[in-house]
Parts: structure tokens; C-alpha cells; sequence
């Protein structure tokens, strides 16, 4: 393995990007510690108005990828649950990282890029959840500066735990 590279992801990186989608959510330890994707969403995953992408990449492999979502359409029903309906929030998701690269901090280094893009977008909050008995997502969270905040139901009968973050 390389020096890791984290970047932007391009484009051209979208069939990889599929297959790390792809990987990582077929190999899941419960499918439910993760909201699937829908096909619209795929579809606008490189607009950087509703998601910003980044990347991780062990030479031109892509290994791990994160997502800003700044789309306050798609956010106001956490935004409602959070009782943040004054503030400007962007919500840190789509966090995936292939099986094998697991444990080497790169997720906290993508969330860590995620959320200075936030404060540089002018954001005051970041918000983010995970599944009650995802322990490793719930961690990663509680370590970045998220604050727990409730339990509940949400997109559609999800259940999560959600955090955030004063920026």
C-alpha cells in the first residue's frame, strides 16, 4: 500500500465509486447500519450542491469515500427533530470505507476534510447519525466532537442515533 491520497472525487472515478458503494454495503454486518441509496441519489452524487464528495485513494484505487450533504430540502426532517429550523446545518454521511482499509483512520480523516468544508460553506451546525448498535460509527462520532443528542426514527423508519456539532 501507498501514501494515501484524499481528494475530490471526479467523475471519472464514478464506475469505482459504484463499486465501492457496492462493496461495502454488500458486505455489511447488518444491512440496516446503513440507509441505502436510492437511484436519484446516485444520480447526483458528483453535484456538489447537494453532497460534496471526497475520497480516499491508495494510489488510483479509491478505498473510501464521504459526503457533506448542504441540501436543506433533503436535511429539514432532521433539522426539525434537532430543533434547528434557525441555523444553517449540513449533515456528514455516505461514509464508507472498503473492509480491508478499516482501522487505519480513514474515515476520520475524510469526516475531518467534510467538516472543514462546512466551516469554510459558512454552516453552523453538522449533524450526522448511525444505527443505535452500530458501536463503531456511534465512537467515531462521539471522537470527532459530536454530541449525541436523541434516538429516533427517521427516513422512512430508520432507526439512529443522532448527533451534532456546534461549528
Amino acid at each position: 500500500m501507498s501514501e494515501l491520497i484524499y481528494k475530490e472525487i471526479e467523475k471519472k472515478d464514478e464506475k469505482q465509486l459504484r463499486e465501492l458503494i457496492s462493496t461495502v454495503l454488500g458486505n455489511l454486518e447488518r444491512p440496516e447500519f446503513f440507509i441505502p441509496y436510492e437511484e436519484w441519489e446516485l444520480e447526483q452524487i458528483f453535484d456538489k450542491n447537494y453532497a460534496p464528495l471526497h475520497g480516499a485513494y491508495d494510489g488510483d484505487k479509491l478505498v473510501g469515500m464521504a459526503q457533506l450533504y448542504v441540501k436543506r430540502e433533503m436535511l429539514q426532517e432532521f433539522i426539525d427533530v434537532l430543533g434547528l429550523n434557525d441555523y444553517k446545518v449540513c449533515e456528514l454521511g455516505g461514509n464508507l470505507v472498503l473492509p480491508e482499509y478499516r482501522g487505519m483512520g480513514i474515515m476520520r480523516k475524510l469526516i475531518e476534510m467534510q467538516t472543514e468544508l462546512a466551516r469554510e460553506l459558512g454552516f453552523d451546525y453538522v449533524i450526522s447519525m448511525a444505527h443505535p448498535d452500530n458501536m463503531g460509527s456511534n465512537k467515531a462520532l462521539q471522537r470527532l466532537g459530536l454530541e449525541y443528542v436523541k434516538t429516533t426514527t427517521v427516513a422512512n423508519g430508520h432507526l439512529r442515533d443522532i448527533y451534532q456539532m456546534k461549528l
